[in-house]
């Protein structure tokens, strides 16, 4: 990673498992008596239905109605993603937090790149000042306000012009690897987030901390 050392100047942070934490499966524990049919609705229709209300501004009901056709047995948890999205949403993960704020102490530029429906921006909270962290990027894409989403290499070549950098300037974190591939081959660094402690170790080797 020595050749990266000096090329970086910007860190391009996911949002969701990298500094929020969520799990969609606190939106529908009441709506199935197993985890096995939670697992099987989230494998069968959740994810694609997830990622249609992705590609639209139109509101979640919308959007889920065809499922609820296709699905009528799956009706009030699809129902439940429309009205209990923010069950989902467990707070910011201190330990990443912490780290974008060493960066941020170093002038170090952040911006962030999420997948994230336009219709749930930004993450609602009991306590607003748990995501006052927001506003230390200098730039934001959301994936449904710009009706795209990882890993399509357009959102990452979207996300540089928007954050005014070049090719190999940014190093992009994100907690899927496919995504993270996705951006190096999209002209970012992309790095897989495993834990915060790991991260640390991967921006000293580029010369950020």
């Amino acid at each position: 990673m020595s050749h990266e050392t000096g090329s970086v100047k910007a860190v391009v942070f996911d949002l969701g498992g990298v500094l929020i934490d969520w799990d969609p499966r606190l939106i529908f524990q009441q709506h199935f008596a197993t985890r096995g049919v939670l697992e099987a609705f989230l494998a069968e229709v959740f994810w694609r239905a997830h990622h249609a209300c992705h590609d639209t501004l139109a509101p979640f009901e919308e959007t889920l109605a065809p499922y609820k056709r296709d699905y009528p047995h799956f009706a009030p948890a699809l129902d439940a993603m429309a009205t209990d999205w923010q069950k989902a949403v467990m707070g910011p993960i201190p330990e990443t937090v912490a780290v974008l704020e060493e960066l941020v102490a170093r002038d170090v530029p952040v911006f962030a790149l999420s997948n994230w429906p336009a219709q749930t921006w930004p993450p609602a909270h009991p306590h607003a000042d748990d995501y006052a962290f927001l506003d230390h990027f200098r730039g934001i894409v959301v994936s449904g306000q710009v009706q795209l989403r990882k890993p399509d290499p357009a959102i990452y070549k979207l996300a540089l012009e928007q954050f005014g950098l070049e090719a190999g300037e940014a190093l992009f974190v994100d907690d899927l690897a496919g995504n993270a591939d996705a951006a190096t081959q999209a002209g970012m660094i992309g790095h897989q987030f495993l834990s915060a402690d790991h991260l640390r170790t991967r921006l000293a080797a580029v010369g950020l901390l």
